[in-house]
């Protein structure tokens, strides 16, 4: 494309100076306009935009430094260079004046035309670099301002919407889209201001079209200006451009407009519209970031979800199996305390069979032995099943005293047979919150412990106390004790120093206390004995 003649506006009412400053710049290769009083030098400078003004100071009408004062005001001609080229300021103030008016340079007749092309070409420049300056300085405004707008939409459509809009109110354009490709290069969304979303596969037709301007971005990598053409003029736009999208040198996307006026988009244009790009690509790879973690996020929220339950489930599970075992080692004491009464229930039952074979009433006092034995055997087994029944996890508030009291009871014949002798100090302390099965376990298990540590018996002694807005339990006995590796691995799950142990017993009762809120501590040394204590939060703990 042909480069841009200069045009230069001559603002004189001398005739023969207009002719010769006219075929001068003429040769010079610039486009000439003339104005032969001040009110026509401002209507042609707002209509024509020139590139340079050669202001006369006196002019009919309006005078030169009137015209000077009134295109500085008006924004549309504040930065057209004025030479004033004049006979009349000779005083060093008029020369001041029009400066302080705006004016550029002077030039006093007579003048050498060399050295007034030398000016206007200088304050051409200098006030095109300016304004480079100036709208270099807008677009970079402009650009941190729609990043700041960019990065504070993290949903990907609604980001790809004020992508389109930002871009059309930037360019006044009457038409712009925006597709975007995933990491293979497929297209996963397409919007543009005339339809909004669409269908990502319409894309994929545009992208069989090697000439279209899309296609082009897509393949180069690169920005494209196209200021016409026939198939832009069968969509009814004059001039479109595009960009890519790229974050870290992969193609997220394109962006394309396009104008319907008569004003032609040009290479700064395209430049503001790479920055655009690289701002837009920015904001939707952290909208995609974010989308991501967002499914990370939850997915990783299900399975902590599905990794708590099959925990729980594990826990209540273990716990069961060590009441069962628990339950088991009980059992062969409880079988002892329930045959003994099953003997004299046997031989009752067979006397008054004799009485009523040989016809006699059988001897009331002879059945009422027997009853009194078959409800003793219904009160060990009602205890046994009172345990062993499974019980809810959901906290109550536990009445300690009671429920100590309860395991005791349930436990007392063993330990007496053991030849353990049971001390037990409960002291007043006020309803916790917690699982009463569970913590019957807890204490149930180191009961049965504290028993099978003393082979040939021994001092049992179970102490309930309050402390540190809580309540401690205390379990101690003068057993066979545990060295200090073994206490140290005491907690951990199948750990066991007996033969036949599961080594869970005291992994769950861990558990348990600590899913109270509580701790559980123990001292023990060779031969002198096992303490246990338990720390349990109170209500308000």
């Amino acid at each position: 494309m042909a480069e841009r003649k200069p045009l230069v506006l001559i603002a004189d009412d001398e005739q023969n100076a207009v002719v010769l400053l006219t075929r001068i710049f003429e040769r010079d290769g610039f486009i000439v306009e003339s104005a032969r009083d001040g009110e026509i030098a401002l209507e042609k400078s707002r209509g024509l935009r020139p590139d340079l003004i050669l202001m006369d100071v006196q002019m009919p009408k309006v005078n030169g430094f009137e015209v000077t004062r009134q295109l500085r005001e008006d924004p549309a001609t504040a930065r057209i260079p004025v030479i004033f080229v004049t006979a009349a300021a000779r005083e060093p103030s008029d020369v001041a004046h029009g400066l302080k008016l705006g004016a550029d340079d002077y030039i006093r007749k007579p003048y050498n035309y060399h050295e007034l092309l030398a000016r206007a070409h200088s304050k051409m420049r200098a006030r095109q670099l300016e304004d480079r300056l100036q709208r270099r300085s807008e677009e970079l405004e402009a650009l941190v301002r729609i990043g700041g707008v960019l990065n504070q939409q993290l949903e990907l459509e609604d980001l790809a919407a004020l992508i389109l809009e930002i871009a059309g109110q930037e360019f006044h354009a009457a038409f712009a889209e925006l597709v975007l490709f995933d990491p293979h290069g497929v297209p996963i969304l397409l919007c543009n201001s005339r339809q909004g979303m669409s269908d990502p596969a319409e894309a994929l037709a545009m992208l069989n079209d090697p000439g279209s301007l899309i296609t082009q971005v897509y393949r180069s990598g690169e920005p494209l200006l196209i200021p016409d053409s026939e198939e832009l003029a069968r969509d009814g736009l004059s001039s479109a451009m595009a960009a890519p999208l790229k974050h870290h040198g992969k193609l997220l996307g394109t962006l394309s407009v396009g104008l319907e006026s008569e004003r032609r988009l040009s290479e700064p244009d395209l430049r503001m519209l790479r920055s655009m790009g690289e701002q837009a690509a920015l904001a939707v790879r952290n909208a995609q970031l974010y989308a991501e973690l967002q499914g990370y996020a939850q997915t990783l929220e299900d399975k902590v979800a599905r990794r708590s339950q099959e925990l729980q489930a594990a826990h209540a599970e273990l716990i069961r199996a060590e009441k069962l075992a628990a339950l088991g080692r009980m059992a062969a004491g409880i079988a002892h305390e329930v045959n003994n009464p099953l003997q004299p229930i046997l031989n009752c039952l067979e006397v008054a069979i004799e009485d009523t074979e040989n016809g006699t009433q059988p001897d009331p006092e002879i059945l009422r032995v027997a009853e009194n034995e078959v409800q003793r055997i219904k009160s060990i087994v009602a205890r046994l099943l009172d345990f062993a029944r499974p019980g809810s996890t959901e906290k109550s508030l536990i009445d300690l005293p009671a429920l100590i009291g309860e395991v005791l009871l349930l436990t007392s014949t063993q330990l007496e047979r053991a030849g353990v002798h049971l001390m037990h100090r409960l002291y007043a302390a006020p309803p916790i919150p917690g699982s009463p099965t569970q913590l019957k376990q807890v204490l149930l298990n180191l009961v049965l412990n504290a028993m099978e540590a003393m082979p040939d018996g021994g001092d049992l002694e179970v102490m309930l106390y309050p402390e540190n807005s809580g309540t401690v339990i205390s379990v101690r006995d003068t057993g066979i004790g545990m060295d200090a590796e073994t206490v140290s691995q005491i907690f951990d799950p199948f750990y066991s120093t007996k033969g036949e142990g599961t080594g869970l017993g005291l992994a769950v009762t861990y558990g348990i206390i600590e899913g109270h809120g509580g701790t559980i501590q123990v001292e023990s040394q060779p031969n002198q004995g096992t303490r246990f204590t338990i720390w349990l939060p109170g209500a308000n703990g």
